[in-house]
């Protein structure tokens, strides 16, 4: 019988389909991640979120392993060249995999949500009035805030999130830009976008929203040269990925006034090396990159990895595999 062993807090729901349908289910969320490479060998099975990082030596202990069913959308934790290496399939939410419903699966919508609740907390600095008056101080003269009708909306990836993050900024009556190039414009133009290079995104948005993976060509994609670019006092939004945004270009351009205002759900080296004087900036709004955590999310995401392990083993079903490459092995 296949054996699984799970990370990281996954719905119960889904615990008990995996075990409906066959499986040993050692549920260990929250475990010390320390120790997993220690105890992985007997499993055929891990599933895990964005807190469990997997390297090369992790698969190289893992002698068992079969897949690894990843109960989020992002996937840069893991090293998937190893995984594919060591013949172990990454199950997901892959773009690729186009019958995927982003309002019935995963946390799509949570964290379109979030970005929008960001995008008007920026907008009125609500974050700062909530703090003066919490600490007794009326403050109101201090927190005259704009308004999102009419501003101009940059997208930088235009993937099912970012889809949901336009639908919801249009109905506020926001124009939107999008930088998407493995996108034709027309699939961007279909959901009321207009494409355009970085670099006219960049000098022409009141708010720049960030939804595209952590890549090596992403890495450090919004540093010095792209922030003086930007409208001065621009509005920055990022829900993606802590590594896409460099950080001391970041930190400078919120001392000089350049971004008047950033909002944050992801950070670098997240949770334990995190640059803290960022994140205590006092026109920063940080969450704990919670935009996908909500109850309803994790119902939904954690019975699609379920699935993807039932379907993986018993109907050789690979349609959610991230790595695709090892299927040639």
């Amino acid at each position: 019988m296949m054996k699984i062993l799970i990370s990281d807090h996954i719905d119960n729901d889904a615990v008990e389909l995996l075990r409906k349908s066959g499986y040993i289910v050692d549920n260990k969320s929250g475990m010390d991640l320390s120790n997993l490479d220690k105890i992985i060998s007997p499993y055929d099975v891990l599933i895990c979120r964005t807190r469990t990082k997997l390297n090369a030596d992790f698969f190289q202990q893992a002698n068992q392993l079969k897949c690894v069913g990843l109960s989020s959308t992002g996937y840069d934790q893991i090293d998937l060249a190893a995984a594919s290496l060591n013949e172990v399939a990454v199950l997901g939410l892959p773009a690729h995999n186009t019958l995927i419903d982003p309002l019935k699966n995963g946390n799509f919508i949570s964290t379109a949500e979030h970005t929008i609740l960001l995008i008007l907390a920026v907008l009125g600095n609500f974050y700062g009035a909530a703090s003066t008056l919490k600490s007794c101080r009326w403050e109101k003269h201090r927190y005259m805030g704009n308004e999102a009708f009419n501003k101009i909306l940059g997208i930088i990836g235009f993937g099912r999130i970012a889809k949901l993050v336009a639908e919801s900024s249009q109905a506020l009556g926001m124009q939107i830009l999008v930088y998407d190039p493995l996108l034709p414009k027309e699939l961007i133009e279909k959901h009321g976008g207009k494409s355009v290079t970085l670099d006219e995104l960049l000098k022409n948005s009141d708010i720049i929203t960030i939804h595209t993976h952590n890549t090596e060509k992403t890495k450090n994609l919004l540093s010095e040269r792209e922030f003086k670019l930007m409208k001065d006092g621009v509005l920055l939004i990022n829900t993606a990925r802590g590594a896409i945004v460099d950080q001391q270009a970041l930190m400078d351009a919120l001392n000089s006034g350049k971004v008047s205002r950033a909002a944050m759900d992801v950070f670098v080296n997240e949770p334990d090396e995190i640059n803290w004087a960022l994140v205590q900036h006092e026109n920063v709004i940080p969450t704990p990159h919670i935009a996908g955590s909500t109850h309803e999310a994790l119902k939904r995401i954690s019975k699609d990895t379920a699935r993807n392990i039932i379907n993986f083993f018993e109907q050789k079903d690979y349609r959610n595999i991230i790595n695709k490459e090892v299927l040639k092995s």
